[in-house]
């Protein structure tokens, strides 16, 4: 499960070595300053929508990588169906990050 890091500069979607394969890149960091937003959720694959380019998905299972629909860009690295931490992004790569976290509540 990818591991979210956060401090006074950036976030970062620290992806494991699986995961890296799964979705067809590295890490993900954007500064701190691009965050205008972060919500949690009961289930991070509902948050997910559009096409998958690129990425693995298995229905229910594993999202993991970038979904596109229309101009909106969502990173996903989730797994199951259960809680998320969505953060939305203006200025940076992504206009969405979606992470399925153990404990969301505790994620600073």
């Amino acid at each position: 499960m990818a591991n979210l890091i956060i401090d006074d500069h950036s976030v970062v979607v620290a992806l494991s070595a699986l995961e890296k394969v799964e979705a067809l890149r590295g890490d993900v960091t954007v500064t701190r300053s691009a965050v205008t937003g972060t919500r949690i959720v009961p289930d991070g694959m509902a948050e997910v929508h559009g096409v998958r380019a690129p990425g693995t998905v298995l229905p229910g299972v594993i999202m993991v990588g970038v979904w596109r629909s229309g101009t909106v860009a969502t990173f996903a690295a989730c797994h199951g169906r259960g809680p998320a931490i969505v953060i939305d992004l203006d200025g940076a790569q992504f206009d969405r990050l979606v992470v399925t976290v153990g404990d969301p509540e505790h994620v600073q």
